[in-house]
């Protein structure tokens, strides 16, 4: 028979069961997207058109209005592109954002163009997109951003060459700039410079702004950009205290003084 604090041990821990939290949600979501979290394309991401388009509202925490990546808690929505290529328009069905869940901390992406952002000649690609980022995990904050040129190819011997991006992280009133980046690659001077990282004040919300130009100035220049990765720093949000110890020492003590009530004659 099964002494009387072994089944006082048995109900605690069954109320500590109940009061703990629930399981954390799914690192990576890519909602609206035809690869359920894995990745979106830009097509799928663009929804409202062009940069100078009204602003969508904000999407709520049941039906948000548009597709949008969520990472470790982070979301990345109301995406919007700019295409001033001398080219033909790019095929943004074709190039993958694909996020990255690898550092809790450091949510961020990866743009893969599967072979449209390439041009000859003297044409050039020139696209600029936006998005807006929300920390949505109770008092984490965004404190910083990084870029980094990860793939880019130059035609043999052409020294004319330019592949960059640069990207501005702003406060969501569209005026305030907290920072800028930029990471180009050159076959000739200046030296390219692949990476780049800011910090800034902590924010619960920013607007970002990249630009992309891949550009050659020969007739038998071709040049190309493979992918980047863009990641923001957050701070990590304050741990609440686990209750569960205090609601374990109060159950047993409430079961001890029952049980010894019982005992006596």
């Amino acid at each position: 028979m099964k002494s009387p604090w072994s089944h006082a041990f048995a109900i605690a821990t069954a109320i500590v069961s109940w009061t703990w939290p629930s399981a954390a949600p799914a690192a990576v979501v890519t909602h609206l997207c035809a690869s359920t979290n894995q990745f979106c394309t830009l097509e799928e991401l663009v929804q409202r058109g062009h940069l100078n388009d009204p602003p969508l509202p904000l999407p709520g925490d049941q039906h948000p209005p548009s597709p949008y990546l969520e990472i470790n808690g982070t979301r990345f929505y109301d995406w919007s592109i700019d295409d001033d290529s001398t080219v033909a328009p790019v095929d943004l069905s074709l190039i993958r954002v694909i996020p990255l869940d690898d550092q809790v901390l450091k949510p961020g992406f990866e743009l893969v163009a599967n072979g449209v952002l390439q041009t000859r000649g003297a044409d050039q690609i020139d696209i600029n997109f936006a998005f807006l980022i929300s920390v949505g995990d109770g008092g984490s904050r965004i404190i910083g951003s990084s870029l980094e040129l990860s793939a880019f190819e130059f035609g043999v011997k052409n020294l004319a060459e330019i592949v960059a991006v640069d990207s501005d992280v702003l406060a969501t009133n569209g005026m305030a700039v907290l920072g800028e980046q930029n990471v180009l690659a050159y076959l000739s001077s200046p030296p390219s410079l692949l990476s780049d990282s800011i910090t800034y004040p902590a924010q619960t919300q920013v607007l970002v702004e990249t630009k992309i130009i891949v550009a050659g100035l020969k007739l038998q220049d071709t040049v190309a950009l493979g992918s980047f990765t863009q990641r923001f720093s957050k701070l990590p949000a304050p741990i609440p205290e686990p209750p569960s110890l205090s609601i374990l020492g109060l159950a047993l003590l409430g079961l001890w003084g029952m049980m010894r009530r019982r005992s006596r004659p």
